[in-house]
């Protein structure tokens, strides 16, 4: 066991050693550290949320989008997502940004999309992922190792350019989902005008070298010592203390200084308008932030920090910026606008698609009535299921819910009925992601699509998953079946043999395979 308790080891939370485990953490674990059980991330990376931030980028490309010059025309504009995890959520916006639809309407513009990460497991699981190469082999994706607290150059390892301060004149876009929560904060209290550093002292209660269980085991104590509010190098920061400790009353609060390093970083990059739209748990309200108990680190399995962005929204307002926000309590994801370098022109189409994608009805309303639908999946007719799944964009989760109660009601449905439930399930099929190691949902889409469409309609189902079927001897089998009823009864011996290869003792492959011989045989001799 570590302890770290003696009271010169009581430090500022932005300098504690919590952080260089945290980020081990992830380096470590890859995308294994979003497995389920360990980081909550469906919030952030569901269908519904990807298109809504495509098209609240869209409103930024419309109000600031390239100029005339030679440069900017031939220069991309980036859209930087920082700390991309599984590629979840990237996949889920390339697939609303890019999609034919939203290509035939959009304004022509030369766009790519850069997922980075600190952790090169990720990059390298993305960069060999199936689901992405099309958007690479497109010119629309690249990858890229950014780490938002050094000034070390973006190195994009498809295009092999270069980003670096002042290297861009096009508008930047950046997408931070629990981004700013993983970096450095301070803690403070203000009682009767007067302001307090929480300091923290940490303790690891474990022997263990596994660095999942050395976050879950870690502890801390507090201590909160006066302070005055010019401890920073930084004015603004200092500035934003000294607002705080103004105000009358009590008030605990955390500065999110990792997240101001951050927005610094990403405003140097691009001598054009720089739009960054976050994602986190936090509090932009005042009122909200009133009500708030001294601050504390988390400790549920990471270390991610509910972000203060009604700090944020003053250091941005101080370096005349505009921070767009939604105006009411959110539930489980606090989403904001910033938006620096503008100029002279207005925000109108950014201002329109936030109030519409993120305001009105956002992702986390979106979250909050999947909450409710889940109470009663199993008990869902139809129509209701079929309306889930379309509100939600094809979501898996949603429909895995939904799944027993679909195929309980898919006997008793109409024609027209079944063709919905098709389309339905095409959807889900071209929204999932795979990123984790839960069984191939292939499968499941396949059972069901048995029962409402035709052998043609699951055909296409096998043609763009037929490599992640085939990977397991349940898929190896749902696809000879397929190809059986689709009437390619010869081609449908091919992932039999296949199988019987690898398992020679799978008596349900040999029975498949002799019957469908049987079959081929007939046609032969007929």
């Amino acid at each position: 066991m570590t302890v770290d308790e003696n009271s010169e080891n009581y430090v500022p939370l932005s300098r504690s050693p919590v952080w260089d485990l945290m980020r081990s953490y992830y380096e470590i674990l890859g995308v294994e550290a979003w497995a389920p059980g360990r980081v909550p991330n469906y919030v952030t990376t569901n269908p519904f949320i990807g298109r809504a931030y495509a098209n609240v980028l869209r409103g930024f490309l419309d109000d600031f989008g390239q100029g005339g010059r030679a440069q900017e025309r031939q220069e991309p504009h980036y859209i930087l997502e920082l700390g991309a995890g599984p590629g979840c959520f990237s996949y889920g916006f390339l697939r609303h940004f890019f999609s034919p639809e939203e290509q035939s309407v959009a304004r022509k513009r030369n766009v790519v999309y850069v997922m980075t990460d600190v952790c090169e497991m990720n990059i390298a699981f993305w960069r060999q992922h199936p689901q992405l190469k099309p958007f690479v082999d497109q010119g629309v994706l690249d990858f890229a190792y950014f780490d938002v607290l050094k000034d070390d150059p973006i190195r994009l390892l498809v295009s092999k350019r270069k980003i670096k301060p002042g290297s861009l004149s096009n508008p930047l876009s950046v997408i931070a989902n629990y981004v700013i929560d993983s970096l450095p904060h301070d803690f403070y209290a203000v009682r009767d005008n007067r302001l307090f550093e929480r300091q923290v002292c940490h303790r690891i209660e474990t022997d263990s070298d596994e660095i999942a269980e050395i976050i879950q085991s870690t502890r801390f104590d507090y201590r909160e010592q006066p302070t005055e509010t010019n401890i920073y190098e930084n004015k603004d920061w200092n500035s934003i203390l000294e607002k705080y400790r103004r105000m009358k009353g009590e008030w605990n609060f955390s500065l999110p200084v990792g997240g101001f390093q951050m927005i610094d970083r990403l405003e140097k990059l691009t001598t054009g308008p720089m739009f960054l739209l976050s994602g986190d748990f936090g509090v932009t309200d005042l009122l909200a932030l009133s009500e708030l108990p001294p601050r504390k680190v988390p400790t549920n399995g990471t270390f991610n920090l509910p972000v203060n962005y009604h700090a944020t929204s003053q250091y941005v307002e101080r370096k005349k910026g505009q921070f767009i926000t939604s105006g009411h309590a959110k539930s489980s994801l606090e989403m904001a606008g910033i938006l620096m370098n503008k100029g002279r022109r207005k925000a109108k189409h950014l201002q329109h698609q936030f109030n519409s994608h993120i305001r009105t009805a956002g992702p986390d309303e979106f979250f909050m009535l999947k909450k409710i639908a889940e109470e009663n999946f199993g008990n869902h007719s139809l129509p209701q299921i079929l309306a889930l799944l379309r509100l939600s964009y094809g979501d898996f989760k949603v429909f895995r819910g939904c799944a027993e109660a679909l195929a309980k009601a898919l006997p008793m449905a109409g024609a027209h009925q079944k063709q919905s439930v098709v389309e339905a399930l095409k959807l889900v099929d071209e929204a999932y992601f795979r990123c984790d190691s839960i069984p191939e949902p292939t499968i499941l889409i396949l059972r069901l699509m048995s029962e409402a469409g035709t052998a043609d309609d699951a055909l296409e189902i096998i043609e763009r998953n037929r490599q992640f079927l085939e990977s397991t001897p349940e898929g190896l089998l749902l696809v000879a079946e397929v190809l059986c009823r689709a009437g390619r009864v010869s081609e449908a011996l091919d992932p039999l043999k296949y199988l019987l290869r690898r398992e020679p003792g799978n008596r349900e492959a040999q029975l498949l395979f002799e019957r469908i011989a049987e079959e081929a045989e007939k046609n032969l001799r007929v």
